[in-house]
């Protein structure tokens, strides 16, 4: 009995746990849930932001906002690419959609820093509690 009961706590906290996406296996969002920064310029960097995998918040889109704006709707697995001046920019992730989806707590935010010529990752995740935060990450 003992051994069903840990097995079935297993099952439910990895169920729960969501799992990084490495950039090079995300699944580009379509051009409709990508709304600024696109266009491509001279001495730009490039911010690349991924959501990772998993049940949490499946149903729901992760709202990326770029110093405010929002920026894109992902699903789970999705990635997108912004093209962005070097400098100091905030990114910032909560959910969005029907029900559920929008009784979220506030968006998350972190500050990145861009490098002209050069890219950066950040992947939006969610803790077993639902609460997304957006973290740099080297995984390519």
């Amino acid at each position: 009995m003992i051994r069903i009961i840990i097995a079935l706590a297993v099952l439910a906290l990895t169920g729960c746990a969501t799992e990084v996406v490495p950039p090079s296996k995300a699944i580009s969002a379509p051009s409709d849930r990508v709304f600024k920064y696109q266009q491509v310029f001279p001495d730009q960097a490039t911010l690349v932001v991924v959501r990772d995998s998993g049940y949490i918040g499946g149903g729901c889109y992760a709202t990326v906002f770029i110093n405010g704006d929002r920026v894109a709707k992902l699903d789970p697995k999705e990635k997108a690419s912004f093209n962005l001046p070097a400098g100091t920019w905030t990114v910032g992730a909560t959910w969005e959609g029907a029900a559920l989806c929008s009784a979220a707590v506030e968006r998350q935010e972190r500050d990145v820093n861009l490098v002209a010529g050069k890219s950066k990752t950040v992947r939006i995740f969610t803790d077993s509690n639902g609460t997304m935060d957006v973290r740099p990450t080297t995984i390519e």
